[in-house]
């Protein structure tokens, strides 16, 4: 663009009068200031539009890149079968996505309400959902994940898995929702499939473990038969005794002084260590174990060897396998089975609730029966004998809370004795 400087026009304009030198001095400047306005608009007005161009071509790339994100996350969506939505609590208004339709099968026309929802929900998981939908506003449960079952219109059932986070102000009110339903029905059926193998595999197991129990224990009753057989004409006194624990030890289970030791755990142990209390007799001579008459000094002290000979045995394999229960009860049997209450009795001479309860519930058993049954040396007692000399040791040889579960279910000693012999 051309532009006169004043300083040019004005040179022209000498000699003239000054009026006329006026005029053009003025139209000189009003010409110039127009040439720049002019200018200056037209420099502002490509720049505007260039600039523009510029914004608009962000923009368009932009939203370009926005609609082919939108189409990814709906693609993952569909793929992870996995519907979103939202709940505005303030302006009581929801938004679900195109995917959560489709995961509900239902119609995309129709605006999204909780009647949409439970419309389709589980008629048994429909109060869980319902409780849910409160929670969103009246419990303090900001993030809550669930499962239940969706009811489609043919019948087929949908597992979904529900996670939701709810925002609050500082009152503690609901501002905002947001959640996602994720169809996880072949997860479900592939966990139901796991679970239904683990149970029958565990089941297989636990035959296996009790057909390997089982086998154990009848080897352990036939050795134990074998060290028995030889002052017991009938070897019946190990499965007596054995029941006898279980029996007295189940009566003690409900009283306040052992509830806290004794389990079904501790009653099916107990039956199986008990028949070990007298396995240390095989290291007594028979000229002992089987003398019919009173043993002098010297032999009642081999005799009394028999409980350390069976402590020691069951210890040499309790080390191989220290955290047996069977093994460290059946030591406690055959080591203590003998002591009494008021500390007379032997190994060690210990007393009271020193001795383990698995011994002086033993101790018990082991004397009732031996009363019942005929030895070498005596004859076999009756019930109400046997009895009488049991609650007469109340105290001194046996525990006394112990004795009064034993007198109280008398009859059902008698009862078993009879019925295993």
């Amino acid at each position: 663009m051309e532009i006169f400087l004043p300083c040019e026009v004005l040179g022209k304009s000498r000699g003239k009068d000054s009026q006329t030198a006026s005029e053009l001095e003025l139209f000189a400047i009003e010409s110039y200031a127009k040439e720049i306005d002019d200018y200056l608009d037209k420099e502002l007005l490509k720049k505007l539009i260039l600039d523009h161009a510029e914004v608009a071509r962000s923009l368009e790339t932009a939203l370009s890149d926005l609609s082919a994100s939108e189409a990814k996350l709906k693609e993952a969506n569909r793929i992870a079968l996995l519907g979103y939505w939202d709940i505005d609590h303030r302006g009581e208004t929801r938004h679900w996505s195109e995917s959560m339709y489709e995961l509900l099968e239902a119609d995309p026309s129709q605006a999204p309400s909780l009647d949409l929802l439970i419309k389709r929900v589980h008629p048994d998981d429909r109060e869980m959902v319902l409780e849910i939908r409160r929670g969103l506003t009246e419990n303090n449960n900001d993030v809550a994940m669930a499962r239940y079952r969706l009811l489609m219109e043919d019948g087929r059932i949908k597992w979904v898995s529900l996670i939701f986070r709810t925002e609050r102000d500082v009152d503690g009110s609901p501002i905002l929702s947001r959640g996602t339903i994720q169809d996880i029905t072949k997860i479900k059926i592939a966990e139901d499939k796991l679970e239904q193998y683990s149970k029958h595999l565990e089941a297989m197991v636990g035959e296996k473990v009790r057909e390997i129990s089982e086998s154990q224990m009848a080897t352990i009753f036939a050795l134990v038969k074998l060290s028995e057989s030889r002052d017991d004409d009938t070897g019946a006194h190990i499965e007596r005794t054995a029941s006898f624990c279980r029996l007295l030890a189940s009566k003690a289970m409900h009283h306040s002084n052992y509830s806290g030791e004794i389990n079904e755990k501790f009653l099916e142990t107990i039956y199986k260590a008990s028949p070990l209390h007298d396995i240390g007799k095989v290291g007594i001579p028979d000229s002992i174990l089987l003398k019919p008459g009173k043993l002098t000094d010297e032999e009642f002290a081999q005799m009394k060897q028999h409980v350390i000979i069976g402590y020691r045995t069951i210890a040499e394999i309790q080390k191989e396998y220290k955290n047996n229960e069977f093994l460290r009860m059946g030591m406690e049997i055959c080591r203590c089975h003998h002591e009494k209450w008021n500390g007379t009795g032997y190994p060690e001479g210990i007393s009271g609730n020193d001795i383990p309860l698995s011994a002086r519930i033993m101790a018990i058993a082991d004397v009732y029966d031996a009363l019942r049954s005929k030895r070498v040396y005596k004859e076999a007692f009756s019930h109400e004998k046997s009895r009488e000399i049991i609650a007469g040791s109340k105290g001194t040889h046996f525990d006394p809370v112990l004795v009064d579960l034993f007198v109280g279910s008398e009859k059902e000693f008698e009862q078993l004795y009879y019925a295993l012999t």
